[in-house]
């Protein structure tokens, strides 16, 4: 059922145009800067975005502007380490071919109050499909921050088939609104 739904979520996501998809980066960006100032937020956990993903350059344009701490998530073996990161440069291709850091200092997850989340799918209750390796379940289970699912509007669907080791996000921030579970 889930690889079904990778499936259609990836196509439909690919179709998406780009001029469109440049428009939904930039509200889905502000939105969730917007969430970040609300609540004064000092540090963030962005990942990388490649291919068809929500755009996260813009999101770490602005926290650098803002002064946020940011990091970037570093596969090591099963897990995702995490790095703070001042500039793009930090960044070189690593697993998937996906930037990563380098040459960076390590991060711990205690010290990130939002980690922004990649998925393929999101329901409304905040639970989320990925590309199927469970790194980002693994990392949602040590969070102490808030976990903020960033997706274009056509990626949540009513309800996603769930497995015991799913873990869902805090909200959800797309072009069109903010869904919250907390």
């Amino acid at each position: 059922m889930k690889k079904e739904i990778r499936k259609k979520m990836l196509e439909l996501r690919s179709k998406i145009p780009q001029d469109l998809k440049i428009r939904k980066d930039e509200k889905i960006a502000l939105n969730f800067i917007n969430f970040l100032k609300e609540r004064h937020v000092k540090s963030v956990l962005l990942y990388a975005s490649f291919g068809s993903e929500v755009d996260t350059w813009k999101i770490f344009e602005y926290c650098k502007k803002l002064s946020i701490k940011t990091a970037f998530p570093k596969v090591k073996e099963k897990f995702l380490e995490i790095y703070w990161v001042k500039e793009r440069s930090e960044l070189a291709k690593g697993y998937k071919s996906i930037l990563e850091p380098c040459n960076a200092q390590k991060a711990q997850i205690d010290d990130i109050e939002v980690i922004a989340v990649p998925g393929l799918a999101f329901d409304k209750n905040c639970f989320r499909i990925g590309y199927g390796g469970g790194f980002y379940d693994r990392l949602l289970s040590k969070k102490k921050g808030l976990a903020a699912g960033l997706a274009y509007e056509e990626q949540v669907l009513d309800q996603l088939p769930l497995e015991s080791h799913d873990i869902k996000v805090d909200l959800i921030i797309t072009d069109e609104r903010v869904i919250n579970c907390g």
